[in-house]
């Protein structure tokens, strides 16, 4: 009896060791099947873990394990031996974020792979690399492959494998630095040009308030009459510095796949200064003749009548 017990337990072993070392009895890593692989091209059909699809690192592959390991489904039950298989006695309770790294496994790979309810098959991945981005869980007693795009688990057949880790590497990104300089939306600058005409009156009053102007280089000025006006417009455009930049420190190269690396478009007002600029006033004053400033204000009250007439008429301020 006892060398019955003995035999049976040996059969155990060896058929635990056939599998993978350590690895179980977990029907994922056996390979007694005959007979051709099924080609898959496209993942997804039938995910066997569907809380374990689509993550995009294994920070967040391990809090989707986190958030689902109490919930007691069949699907967390079917997980957990996998990891007890590969050595996490205690489950996922034993898994830790650096136990967990990303790879690709390249097209071409046999191996048994699960589906929709926790079936395993014997099938050989085909197509595109950018399908078989998968998870790598790896234990005291061996490893696992969970697809990222399916969460289907997946073990290659010993002698055709060809998986490649990821690697990290730092980013350093440099560029000149570009300057651009825009009128459309500029600042406008209106300088406003007058022109007055006066004459010098004589001091024969007792109160005349000598001339408080300083424009007026006169002691006695008589009253300025504007004469002309015209406005200067002056565009100041605007500067900026343009450059890129990443926010990423690290990032994930992997083989036969894209990098996507983020960047930051920085602009930035090269002036110290952009805010609103007035508008300028120049004010110019010239001494005429007694006889000419008469002539000049008989005409500008005529112009002023003038433009009320038309005003009136016509319903519309001229300008005339």
């Amino acid at each position: 009896m006892k060398g019955l017990i003995f035999i049976f337990s040996s059969l155990l072993i060896a058929g635990g060791s056939y599998a993978q070392s350590g690895s179980g009895t977990n029907p994922l890593f056996n390979f007694d099947n005959a007979g051709s692989p099924k080609e898959i091209a496209t993942l997804g059909n039938a995910p066997e873990f569907p809380f374990l699809r689509h993550m995009s690192s294994p920070i967040q592959l391990y809090a989707a394990i986190m958030r689902n390991e109490e919930k007691n489904t069949q699907g967390v039950n079917q997980l957990n031996d996998l990891l007890i298989s590969i050595g996490f006695s205690r489950d996922a309770k034993d898994l830790s974020p650096s136990d967990i790294s990303m790879a690709y496994i390249a097209p071409g790979t046999e191996g048994n792979m699960g589906s929709a309810g926790y079936k395993y098959g014997y099938y050989k991945l085909s197509g595109d690399a950018q399908e078989f981005k998968a998870w790598k869980i790896t234990g005291t007693n061996g490893y696992v492959y969970l697809l990222a795009k399916c969460g289907d688990a997946f073990y290659p057949k010993a002698g055709n494998a060809n998986i490649t880790a990821c690697i990290t590497a730092p980013v350093s990104l440099t560029g000149d630095n570009k300057t651009i300089t825009l009128t459309s939306s500029s600042q406008q600058i209106t300088t406003t040009n007058d022109l007055f005409v006066y004459y010098h009156r004589r001091r024969h009053h007792r109160h005349d308030i000598v001339n408080v102007n300083p424009d007026i280089n006169d002691p006695y000025p008589s009253k300025p009459l504007l004469l002309r006006r015209t406005n200067e417009v002056e565009v100041i455009p605007v500067t900026y510095n343009i450059s890129v930049t990443t926010p990423d420190s690290m990032v994930s190269i992997c083989p036969g796949s894209v990098l996507n690396l983020n960047t930051d478009i920085n602009v930035e007002k090269s002036s110290e200064y952009a805010g609103y600029y007035p508008d300028k006033d120049k004010r110019q004053y010239k001494e005429i003749s007694k006889m000419k400033y008469k002539r000049i204000a008989r005409n500008l009250r005529k112009e002023e009548r003038r433009e009320k007439r038309i005003a009136r008429l016509s319903g519309v301020k001229a300008n005339v």
